[in-house]
Formats: C-alpha cells, sequence, structure tokens
C-alpha cells in the first residue's frame, strides 16, 4: 500500500483527464446529422442502439431546461461516457426516469449544475459522473442504486445535503474526496463496502448515522464497521482527546483527516494499522500515545498535522509510510526503536524543527529525502545543522553520506532502551486507560490522571531521548561529517 496515496489521487486527475478528451468528440456532432444511426434535434445528439433506444452522446444548446424521455418514438435510456463534460448549458437536472445508464464523466465539470435528481430506474452509475461540479449543492438519489463508484462526488466542494437511499451496497474510492461542505451523511442500511478515501480529506462532516445498517455502526461521531474492529469516518468536529476504542485495529484512509480540533490522541494496542492519511490535516493535534501492537504507518498518514513537538514510536512498528509525517513543522524530537525496518520517501519531508534524528539498526531501507530536507521553491532542499545517528556500515549511515548529511556512529543496544520505553509506556497507559474503563469514556479522563500521566511520559521520553542520540555514558564513538 506504498504508493495508494498518489494512485488514488493521480488515478482520479487522469480519469478526469481521460473524460475531457473524449469530450471533444460530442463538439462536432452535428456535423453527423446524415448518419442512419446518429440524430440531432438542435439541443441533443443521439446515438440508435441495436434494441431500439437511444443514447444521449453530446449537446448544442446553449440553455437546457430538460433531458427528453424519448425521441421520434424511441426511448432515450441511456447519457454517454462525457456527454455533458463541462457544460454550463443547466443549473437544475431532473434525469427522466427512462434513463438506466449514465456513462463515465458524464457530467463531470458541470460548474453551472447545483441540482440534480436521478432515475428511479438508474441501473449504473459510471465513475467521475459529476466530479468536479463545484456548485452542485444537493443530489437526489432514487432507491434501486446499487454503487457509487469511484470519485462520482470528487471535489464537489458546495454539496451540503445527499441522501443515499438504502439500496447502495458500495460507496467506491475517493467518491466523495474533498466534499468540503458536506455536513451530515446516513450510512445506507445494506452498506457493505467503503473504498479507499471514499470520504477523503476535509471531508467537513458533522453528525454520522447508522441506525438501521447491518454492516456499520456509528459511536460518538466515528463511523465503525459492525464489530468496531475498523474505523471509517470520524467526525469532523470531534475535539480535545480522543481515545480510540481497544477493539480496533485498522484506521482506514482518510478516517480522521481535518479533525483540526483533537488535541491528543490515545491509540490501544489492539491497533496494527493506520492507512493512508488517516490524520492528516490536523492542526491542532499535540500528542500521541502510540501502543505497542502497531506495525503500519501509511502514507500521508499525519501529514500536515502542524503542532505535534515530539514522537515515540512502539517496537512493533515495521513501516513508517511514504510522507507519513511530511509537513510536522514543530516536530523536534522522535524516538525510532529498534523493530523500526522500512522509511518511506518524504516520511519527514519539511520537519523543519527536527535538527536530529537516529536510526536504528533494524531499519533496512529509507526512501528519498526522508529525512533532513525542507521545500525551497517547490524543491527539495537540505536543512542546515541537521545531523543524524547511525550504526556504522548501516543503512542509516549509507543514507547519510549519500544526501552529505553530517552524522556520528554508535554502538549502543538501542532495542534495550526501545524495551525500556515501551515498559514505561504501558504501565503510564495503565493510569489512564483504567480510569477510562471505570468512567466508561474514551473521549475524558480524571484531570490528575492526566497530570501525572503527562508527567511521567515527559520525563520517560527525554531521558530514553538522551541515550538514544548518545548524550549518555554510552555516547558516541566517533563523529564524521560528509
Amino acid at each position: 500500500m506504498n504508493n495508494n496515496f498518489r494512485r488514488i489521487i493521480s488515478t482520479a486527475a487522469a480519469s478526469l483527464l481521460s473524460v475531457s478528451l473524449l469530450s471533444a468528440f460530442p463538439s462536432f456532432a452535428d456535423d453527423l446529422t446524415g448518419a442512419s444511426d446518429e440524430l440531432t434535434d438542435g439541443m441533443f445528439t443521439y446515438e440508435l442502439l441495436d434494441d431500439g433506444t437511444y443514447t444521449i452522446i453530446g449537446y448544442s444548446a446553449s440553455y437546457i431546461t430538460e433531458i427528453p424521455s424519448t425521441r421520434n418514438g424511441h426511448a432515450v435510456t441511456a447519457i454517454s461516457d462525457s456527454a455533458f463534460f463541462g457544460c454550463s448549458a443547466f443549473t437544475d437536472i431532473v434525469i427522466p426516469d427512462s434513463i438506466r445508464s449514465i456513462g463515465v464523466g458524464a457530467f463531470c465539470g458541470c460548474t453551472s449544475l447545483s441540482s440534480v435528481t436521478l432515475p428511479k430506474n438508474l441501473e449504473y452509475l459510471g465513475e467521475n459522473a459529476f466530479a468536479s461540479c463545484s456548485a452542485l449543492t444537493s443530489v437526489t438519489i432514487q432507491p434501486g442504486l446499487t454503487e457509487i463508484p469511484d470519485y462520482t462526488f470528487l471535489q464537489c466542494d458546495h454539496l451540503t445535503s445527499i441522501e443515499l437511499p438504502d439500496t447502495i451496497e458500495k460507496i467506491g474510492t475517493a467518491a466523495f474526496y474533498e466534499c468540503t461542505s458536506l455536513e451530515e451523511f446516513n450510512v445506507p442500511a445494506s452498506l457493505s463496502e467503503v473504498g479507499e478515501l471514499a470520504f477523503g480529506e476535509w471531508f467537513s462532516i458533522k453528525d454520522i448515522s447508522a441506525e438501521n445498517c447491518t454492516n456499520f455502526t456509528a459511536e460518538d461521531g466515528i463511523l465503525y464497521n459492525k464489530d468496531k474492529t475498523e474505523i471509517y469516518r470520524a467526525s469532523a468536529f470531534l475535539t480535545g482527546d480522543v481515545y480510540i476504542d481497544d477493539k480496533v485495529t485498522t484506521i482506514k484512509s482518510g478516517a480522521f483527516s481535518a479533525c483540526s480540533t483533537i488535541e491528543n490522541l490515545f491509540l490501544p494496542g489492539s491497533l496494527t494499522t493506520i492507512e493512508t492519511g488517516a490524520f492528516s490535516y490536523c492542526p491542532g493535534l499535540k500528542k500521541i500515545d502510540f501502543s505497542e501492537g502497531l506495525e503500519y504507518i501509511g502514507e500521508g498518514a499525519f501529514m500536515f498535522d502542524s503542532s505535534i513537538t515530539s514522537l515515540s514510536l512502539p517496537t512493533t512498528a515495521a513501516e513508517i509510510g511514504v510522507q507519513a509525517f511530511a509537513y510536522c513543522e514543530a516536530l523536534e524530537k522522535i524516538i525510532l526503536p529498534e523493530g523500526v525496518q522500512t522509511i518511506g520517501a518524504d516520511a519527514f519531508l519539511y520537519c523543519n524543527a527536527l535538527k536530529r534524528v537516529s536510526i536504528p539498526k533494524s531499519v533496512t531501507s529509507i526512501g528519498e529525502a526522508a529525512f533532513g530536507y525542507t521545500v525551497e521553491n517547490s524543491e527539495r532542499a537540505l536543512l542546515n545543522d541537521f545531523s543524524m545517528s547511525v550504526f556504522s556500515g548501516s543503512v542509516g549511515e549509507k543514507y547519510a553520506r549519500s544526501n552529505g548529511i553530517e552524522y556520528s556512529t554508535v554502538d549502543k543496544n538501542l532495542k534495550k532502551v526501545a524495551f525500556i520505553i515501551a515498559a514505561a509506556a504501558i504501565v503510564i497507559a495503565a493510569i489512564v486507560f483504567a480510569s477510562v474503563l471505570m468512567s466508561r469514556s474514551r473521549k475524558t479522563a480524571p484531570a490528575g490522571a492526566k497530570k501525572a500521566k503527562k508527567e511521567a511520559e515527559e520525563k520517560a521520553f527525554e531521558e530514553s531521548y538522551k541515550k538514544i542520540l548518545g548524550d549518555d555514558e554510552d555516547g558516541s564513538k566517533e563523529n564524521t561529517k560528509e
């Protein structure tokens, strides 16, 4: 899953480009009036299908109030791929019930379209069908449709209201990506599958409900699968301390993205996977309490979380994805324990306050510009006064050498130090989680327990950080600058 974040966006962009290229063809439809299987009535261009029905393949009118259900005694049953791509000829449209199929990108980029009602007999809705309809505020979908495909409402940033019928079984990849104005979401009763980044970044949802859904449940502003092992989306209006339920194993792509008022995040030992962009764009997030058990931190998982100052990762965290902590510009200190194996490209890009980092011997791969780089004039550039602590002959040393980064070599057992950190974290976490469980609240904990935990954590972190970076009696053996 290392490249999913980029893949999703690039795929969406490619899809939009492909339908824009296709849209060039209908503009010449008026020249095809002599073709036996096509008809132009001055407003639309149709194609006659083998079953005796028409498909709308283009338009020529500058103002459209309705889409016809019949022409020349033939039913109009489909709207082809990109048929109305970029059309500004209508603002409100009711698609007739004769339409059974709406193609890929059919209404993509219709920037004047403010509301649409889909037909009750609709069987197929193509990808990107209403993507980038920037004026679209409301959509009515009739019962019968079973899928909201990939990118359907991508970048419909004025969409405030959509009622999904209970027949919907699947919501595709990035289907509501960057729908920044959608505030309420009721999960359809039949929903069983949700694609990656379906609700995407900047999904400013306030209320999530799943009262009649058999496969999902919503509780305290968080949408889970039925057994509460996966989190799909959280209300963007969660605030303060957030405690993830101790059944959760996976936090899905974009689940907490743009939850701007979360301050402290407490992750349970059950959690193994944090997916793409799960906590991205959370500028209020200051502290993350990781637990042993976490294995994977995905692409852009904590990207643009500008208030995080320190991180202590668990020994079980084997992989840190591409741009996982990129643009965390307040990040000053990080403990990477023995156990970390893969660190993706740009993982800590533009972490300008991070001046020193220690790379454990367990690391087998460090991606391009993972450490020690900022961005200047849209290009990566080495940070001033950045240095690394590495093992001689290790991947960390090779990375420092190849990038011209100052480094020192060390010879201490980071795994032992990491174990001490993990043990301390478990004891500290037990104090708070015990009080939380007793009060049956995941959002708050007694002030005394919070204070004690915070002080103990800070002390343990500082002591461990000094040991790992060589500021103790087992410090650095040699200092080298490339």
